[in-house]
């Protein structure tokens, strides 16, 4: 009976650390990419148009690509808490 309620228990603190740590990987509240609010970001976002305007209100650093899908040149970065437009900006992709 031990040996269930040890087993039991390891499982249920796994699962757990799991739906913690999954939770965690998007970056706290939203970039707003050219007039568009995007809540909870994590990944990778083509511009609708160019010039690309990035306001990061989030906690990660956004980065701005010159290409469609994250590839070409990193045209530069925003931090969190400021914004910066991009006249050759494609793509912006926040871990």
């Amino acid at each position: 009976m031990n040996r269930v309620l040890r087993a039991a228990g390891i499982v249920l603190a796994t699962v757990t650390l799991c739906l913690t740590t999954t939770s965690a990987n998007a970056a706290s509240g939203a970039i707003i990419l050219n007039g568009q609010a995007i809540q909870e970001p994590s990944g990778c976002y083509n511009s609708p148009e160019s010039p690309t305007e990035v306001d990061n209100q989030t906690d990660q650093v956004v980065t701005v690509y010159g290409n469609d899908d994250c590839t070409g040149p990193e045209n530069g970065k925003v931090w969190p808490g400021n914004s910066d437009t991009f006249p050759f900006g494609s793509s912006v992709y926040i871990p």
